[in-house]
């Protein structure tokens, strides 16, 4: 023991004498400093700590985990139905809102019109990026770099991306997330801090890629911010695998997503997060990754646990509970089970006449899905009127067909009604509550 105290003791010499020249001149600067100049000094020192603790944390409330992408909670896109003019005094679906004119807007468009990206997939991915802009201006606005170099890097990617050189600003945030790999290596008492600024960077710089079409360039950053995220950090960890995921349904990898979202929903369950305000939503994905793969019985369970966990979180009547039985009922009317459905998309219908302007697309898209269910149940007049309100022209009159033997008839999985079309709902994106 006396022989440790004294390598201590030369340790602690040592490293005041080589560091000599740089103390003597800071406490003589210290000792003929004014009080005041003092509280200030130590005022900003605890702000700095301040920031390197709690810096670079996603907005939305601190610790609260953002929702996995909307666009999930609906199923894959159909052409089955397109606006029609108004009916009458019916509402019409309603326009859809102009695209910001900002400079990252304008960036992408000419990023996607150079790649040859035909008009109705570039008017998505840039109402999608529009959508998601404020949050990704917020999130780079609060990222906290570690070192000075990361710092200048994430300013210049600040700059370029306001201009509109998305290119040029995705492949600054890439470098300064490797900086922030680089700098946590070498201190390990605030890799933490760093991996939790590399992580963000990458989530930042993935999105910006996979609006570009870049999907695979993107799984690889979401994958690297899933290794940089602390252990201790479940919103970001949780955070990363609904990118993921997220990903993988827009690609149709359904069983990637499915992996993805467990995982999420693992980690917070081994939390005791039972009471997150969004594991409906990861619920409620996890449930659609499982019917998209076809595993039928899972995607039920899951759809009954996120609409019970929203219900909770969000009450009766908000609009992730409309997302949640519209899925829902879109899974029994494809197995036939009308019956089961019809209660759903009328709730659907229900919470968003009381959450949502008349004729608003996705309250048109509900009342479409609750038309085709009545008219299955043989209430044609009902769903007639429902298709006027969603602004539909009315039905052709039905060609005379021969007479189709009991044999023929089609019918569901549980030998009832017949297997209904897919009567989808497409990019439904809930209206956050106000």
């Amino acid at each position: 023991m006396e022989q440790f105290l004294s390598d201590l003791t030369l340790i602690r010499d040592g490293v005041l004498n080589s560091t000599a020249d740089l103390w003597v001149p800071l406490v003589e600067t210290v000792a003929t400093m004014p009080t005041w100049a003092l509280a200030a000094a130590g005022a900003g020192a605890l702000a700095l700590i301040g920031v390197l603790l709690f810096g670079g944390r996603r907005l939305r409330g601190g610790d609260r985990l953002d929702r996995p992408d909307p666009v999930l909670r609906a199923q894959p896109e159909t052409d089955n139905w397109q606006p029609a003019p108004p009916q009458g005094v019916t509402p019409a679906p309603m326009d859809p809102v102009p695209l910001p004119d900002t400079p990252e807007i304008q960036g992408l468009a000419e990023i996607l019109a150079e790649r040859g990206i035909d008009d109705r997939v570039r008017d998505g991915r840039l109402r999608s990026f529009a959508g998601e802009l404020d949050d990704l201006r917020a999130r780079l606005g609060t990222v906290s770099a570690g070192s000075p170099a990361a710092a200048r890097l994430l300013h210049d990617a600040r700059g370029a991306i306001a201009s509109g050189d998305i290119a040029r600003g995705t492949d600054l945030l890439i470098r300064a997330a490797e900086e922030e790999d680089t700098t946590g290596h070498k201190h390990a008492w605030t890799a933490g801090i760093h991996g939790r600024a590399a992580a963000l960077t990458r989530l930042v710089a993935g999105d910006l890629l996979a609006a570009r079409g870049d999907a695979e360039e993107a799984v690889t950053l979401f994958r690297l911010a899933a290794d940089a995220a602390p252990e201790d950090d479940l919103e970001l960890r949780v955070e990363c695998l609904g990118r993921l995921g997220a990903l993988a349904h827009g690609r149709e990898d359904y069983k990637a997503a499915r992996k993805h979202f467990a995982a999420a929903l693992d980690l917070l369950e081994k939390s005791g997060a039972d009471g997150h305000p969004d594991l409906g939503g990861i619920l409620n994905n996890l449930g659609l990754a499982c019917d998209l793969a076809g595993d039928a019985k899972s995607a039920e369970q899951y759809y009954q646990r996120a609409l019970a966990a929203d219900e909770a979180a969000w009450g009766d009547d908000h609009l992730n509970v409309a997302a949640v039985v519209n899925n829902l009922g879109l899974y029994y009317r494809r197995r036939g089970k009308t019956q089961a459905a019809e209660p759903l998309f009328r709730r659907a219908v229900t919470i968003k006449e009381k959450r949502l302007m008349p004729g608003d697309a996705s309250l048109a898209l509900s009342q479409v899905n609750l038309a085709a269910a009545l008219r299955a149940l043989g209430r044609e007049e009902d769903a007639q009127n429902l298709e006027r309100q969603a602004g539909l022209p009315p039905p052709e009159p039905p060609e005379t067909e021969e007479p189709m033997d009991e044999d023929s008839l089609e019918t569901g999985e549980d030998g009832g009604e017949p297997a209904a079309q897919e009567d989808t709902e497409t990019n439904e994106r809930p209206v956050p509550a106000g």
